[in-house]
């Protein structure tokens, strides 16, 4: 639906991405000297819980969208997010992010999407937000997609005297409707708290996820001062001295 608008204006990816406080924790782009804390923290996600290749991938794909929240030397949480367009969403991980390797990642995408994002506290995991909000609020990004864990949901299933396994798609659907819309799942509250509108729950999102059931909840937050990009213009990568020295430049001239 938006994209097919582009404005005037020509967007640049920067290489490096400095260090941003946020509270008390310091974002910055992940490195390769991370993963193991990386690695350490995905383990919260249990029996869906990454391993290193993976994160290796993304320093590849798309190292600016990889950011770590630190505090006093130590890393509390990390988060992932590439830039796809509508049509590479297919609500399902596996596809949307091109097996866990984030190869999808297009840099003209008008969506933000959340590929993943693990904290030890929830004050990091609120910093890692507000931090990426704040790299792509004056942007062509058009809108941010979470789709949550829903971590309680296959407990919530047996309380209501149902065999998870023996569900059929469409009861799963029905069942994943009443939970998110009456329950309030935490993680739903959470989402919500950083302005994230809840808008429908998923079935087979992310294989593997027993305690989901394989679902998610896809929550959304609409960029109000999004600027979309005409096909027109460049995209191009440049170092950030790369900026400083076509600013300077002019000055330099008109001192002349």
């Amino acid at each position: 639906m938006h994209s097919e608008l582009y404005p005037h204006y020509l967007f640049c990816i920067y290489k490096e991405v400095a260090m941003v406080p946020v509270g008390l924790f310091s974002i910055r782009q992940a490195e390769e000297a991370d993963l193991d804390r990386i690695v350490q923290l995905d383990q919260l996600f249990g029996a869906v819980a990454l391993t290193r290749d993976y994160f290796e991938a993304w320093l590849c794909h798309h190292p600016q969208g990889f950011l770590v929240a630190e505090y006093d030397g130590r890393i509390y949480g990390y988060s992932m997010v590439i830039y796809l367009h509508q049509h590479q969403i297919h609500e399902n991980w596996l596809l949307d992010t091109g097996g866990g390797t984030c190869s999808t990642h297009s840099p003209s995408g008008e969506y933000l999407y959340a590929v993943s994002i693990a904290s030890q506290k929830q004050e990091a995991a609120r910093a890692l937000f507000i931090a990426n909000r704040r790299t792509f609020i004056r942007s062509h990004v058009y809108q941010t997609v979470i789709f949550g864990r829903l971590p309680r949901f296959r407990k919530w299933v047996e309380s209501q005297g149902y065999h998870p396994e023996t569900l059929t798609r469409d009861q799963k659907q029905r069942l994943l409707n009443i939970y998110v819309n009456t329950l309030h799942d935490p993680y739903q509250v959470f989402y919500e708290g950083l302005s994230f509108m809840p808008e429908y729950g998923v079935v087979d999102y992310l294989e593997g996820d027993v305690d989901s059931l394989d679902c998610a909840l896809k929550l959304v937050w609409r960029n109000p001062y999004y600027r979309p990009l005409y096909r027109d213009r460049a995209l191009v990568e440049v170092a950030p001295e790369q900026v400083l020295a076509a600013v300077e430049q002019p000055r330099q001239q008109a001192a002349r």
